[in-house]
């Protein structure tokens, strides 16, 4: 056996996600209480989860701070479905069962389509990570001595858990014969640091934040969760400190098909908005989101502060759905401009400043 300290990336992103898709708690105050339940029932065999991601704009994201009450505004974000993922037993698939405890539990699009997935094992109060594995071209098996753990539960805000597991990762070739196996150390925290609000897509819900620090990996998540069971995940390199505003590596959105009502509702505008763009003031750069909750034809322009039209951000057919354009602003002088959405009846004008 070759023994290495460079992991194999297997980011916890998937296992970090579904630790939190459908946390429930009860919330009072500060004091948040969450019960094993939420996640043994997200993970139920032949239960899915639908999956969304943004297309990171702006490139600005707010996470917000420790503690709370605070807002997390994450309205200015475009989110597209995925697709579907699927609970299965891992004693219903052959090549897992031969490795790995049969009472445990996977997802995938699919039983063959299993690939860099967590395998998820449910103790008496923890929940504990017992490996990922691959079962596309090349197999792949990633053991977790000992299992990682999620926190003991239930659940209280505020509350943290660092621990360090060693994977055991082997690959293998078309052929079935082993192509490579390492070992790695790594080490990992995670606490429930903040709660309050999180907005997107027009939508606002309660929520708790997560802070989940990947040392070995050198990168982070930010989770906002909520009791209707939808995650928020922005994903970063660790290195960027908690200030509030950071720049994302990637904004994914998660819905547990339990709640299929509330995914179609946070998805679909119900009124016609225009946000402020952010940031505001600007240089050169800038944000502007909007809800349309009805197919039309959408027109959203910039003038400068005489009425004339310097940009055209969008001149087209929309579906349903929350958009963002960005307007950069390079070439053009500094001073005071307005933005116009036009769609259908509704018209509405907001102002924004160019400030060198």
């Amino acid at each position: 056996m070759n023994s290495s300290v460079q992991p194999s990336r297997t980011s916890s992103l998937y296992f970090s996600i579904l630790f939190l898709s459908v946390l429930l708690f009860s919330y009072s105050s500060a004091q948040i209480t969450i019960p094993q339940t939420a996640l043994s029932n997200l993970l139920t065999v032949g239960t899915s989860i639908n999956g969304y991601s943004s297309n990171v704009a702006p490139r600005t994201a707010n996470i917000g701070k420790r503690g709370g009450p605070t807002v997390y505004d994450f309205s200015g974000y475009v989110f597209e479905q995925t697709g579907t993922l699927q609970v299965y037993s891992v004693g219903s698939i052959p090549a897992l069962a031969a490795r790995y405890p049969s009472k445990a539990v996977v997802f995938g699009p699919s039983a063959t389509d299993i690939e860099n997935n967590p395998i998820f094992l449910f103790g008496t109060d923890t929940i504990f990570v017992v490996g990922e594995a691959s079962l596309t071209q090349q197999r792949r098996f990633y053991h977790n001595r000992p299992y990682e753990p999620t926190f003991v539960y239930p659940i209280t805000y505020p509350a943290s858990r660092t621990y360090t597991t060693t994977h055991y990762d082997t690959v293998y070739n078309v052929s079935g014969s082993i192509a490579s196996t390492n070992v790695s150390i790594g080490s990992d925290s995670t606490s429930i640091d903040g709660f309050g609000t999180l907005k997107f897509l027009g939508r606002q819900f309660e929520c708790l934040r997560a802070k989940v620090n990947h040392y070995t990996y050198s990168d982070k998540e930010f989770m906002f969760f909520t009791r209707e069971g939808v995650v928020l995940v922005v994903s970063m390199a660790s290195s960027q400190r908690d200030t509030g505003l950071v720049q994302p590596t990637g904004v994914t959105l998660l819905v547990p098909s339990s709640i299929v009502s509330v995914g179609q509702q946070a998805m679909m505008p119900a009124h016609y908005t225009l946000d402020q763009n952010y940031p505001n003031p600007f240089n050169p750069t800038t944000t502007i989101s909007f809800n349309i909750p009805a197919q039309s034809f959408v027109s959203l322009k910039v003038f400068d502060a005489l009425g004339r039209e310097v940009s055209v951000l969008v001149g087209e057919e929309l579906s349903p759905g929350t958009y963002s354009r960005q307007w950069n602003a390079v070439n053009a002088p500094s001073g005071l401009y307005f933005y116009r959405l036009q769609a259908g009846e509704y018209l509405e004008t907001k102002k924004m400043i160019l400030l060198r």
